[in-house]
């Protein structure tokens, strides 16, 4: 195997988080800082990020603090990844753990609960007010085949406040689930496993990463209504004719997608640096184009469109307002260096009030960036802060306000 393809693979073994941390979002609703877990230390890190100063670090409750994700009533959720246990942050303080019967993966949530998927099991679990149910899921670990590393499942989906989705690796299976049924009451089996699912209207998307040396990496398209999922349509990469010509689906997979604020197109990335834009009601190719390797993430600001290239030494910017013809603005570098074996670029990006925030990481430590966007023909550094020693991945914005889910 090629030094890229264990790097995608390392990629989705460690994973990301839901793209509900990469947002744009208002002064008036989010705390002054961004946290992030230190897998080198086993730290949160606490960043100001008006001052671009580390404020404090403190110590993780538990092993490889990998996420630091939303949690309900301004609460800050740890989730580390290679233990046991989530920790409860408010006020820059861990103030409570809370032990698991099984690694967490990452978690979703609404009004009053934490719903929690697994690393090492193909389950989930409701967590509320530090209480666990029993484990939702039907099925025994076995390694999954599709790009993705050895997770067990992908991120976890609420539904409304009674119904979830599980994304089971382990089945290349979206399961969905009622509060207090523990067994899947709908099930839709895929071409490969998907990782990541995002909802326009009342239509559910889902990324599909691709099985090595078999099935190339796409979309499905399906809705969930009267306790059953039902398959729109599911579209691979292999399957167009127009896509570019170096396509080759035993090594190409793909993350996390977004759609355009038209609401009318999705986007999505694949390792190899090709970005595929879909129009959302046929699932059709209508622009490819290239960025930078392992394109995980992808966001957008207003109609400028940014790309997290996780192993990449450069952000690629582009004018989206054309879904069909998108055009490069600029690549911003942020080493003169590419390293084959590090997660280069943080799994989130934040932009709040015209600056966009995030992490890029070096052999030798971790580099906080603030980017001015507010002339998109003038995209550039605004200030920096170098955390030697560091390896940050994932981080978030602690969100004052939450809101509950609307209905089914």
């Amino acid at each position: 195997m090629n030094t890229y393809v264990t790097i995608f693979l390392l990629m989705f073994i460690i994973g990301c988080a839901e793209d509900v941390s990469s947002e744009l979002s208002s002064e008036e609703n989010i705390d002054k800082n961004i946290y992030y877990g230190d897998i080198f230390n086993d730290e949160i890190l606490i960043i100001d990020r008006e001052t671009m100063l580390l404020e404090k670090s403190i110590t993780s409750n538990a092993h490889y603090p990998y996420e630091i994700a939303q949690a309900p009533d301004a609460e800050l959720a740890v989730i580390n990844r290679d233990d046991f246990q989530i920790g409860l942050m408010k006020d820059s303080a861990i103030t409570s753990t809370i032990d698991l019967p099984f690694k967490p993966r990452s978690i979703a949530i609404n009004a009053h609960n934490i719903l929690a998927s697994s690393v090492n099991e193909s389950s989930a679990l409701i967590i509320n007010n530090q209480r666990l149910s029993s484990l939702y899921g039907d099925s025994t670990y076995t390694l999954p085949t599709s790009y993705g590393g050895a997770g067990a499942s992908g991120h976890p989906v609420w539904i409304n406040e009674s119904y979830f989705l599980l994304l089971d690796r382990t089945e290349n299976a979206i399961e969905l689930y009622k509060l207090g049924e523990h067994k899947p009451i709908s099930k839709l089996i895929t071409k490969s496993s998907v990782h990541h699912v995002m909802k326009e209207g009342k239509t559910y998307y889902g990324i599909c990463e691709g099985v090595q040396n078999g099935s190339a990496p796409g979309v499905i398209k399906f809705t969930v209504a009267y306790e059953k999922i039902t398959l729109d349509k599911e579209r691979l990469i292999s399957e167009f004719t127009d896509v570019v010509s170096d396509i080759n689906s035993s090594t190409w997979g793909a993350h996390h997608g977004a759609i355009h604020p038209d609401g009318q197109h999705l986007y999505f990335g694949s390792r190899e640096g090709n970005i595929f834009v879909l129009d959302l009601e046929t699932l059709n190719l209508v622009d490819n184009f290239k960025s930078g390797l392992g394109i995980g993430h992808i966001i957008f600001y207003k109609n400028l469109l940014v790309t997290t290239n996780h192993y990449d030494n450069f952000k690629s910017f582009y004018n989206s307002k054309n879904p069909k013809n998108n055009i490069l603005v600029t690549d911003l570098y942020f080493s003169d260096k590419r390293y084959d074996d590090i997660v280069m670029q943080s799994h989130t990006t934040h932009i709040v009030d015209n600056y966009l925030y995030f992490m890029f990481n070096e052999d030798n430590g971790s580099t906080f960036y603030k980017i001015d966007l507010k002339d998109v023909n003038n995209i550039h550094i605004d200030s920096q802060l170098k955390l030697p020693g560091r390896r940050a991945l994932m981080g978030s914005l602690l969100q004052l306000k939450t809101q509950a889910l609307s209905d089914m």
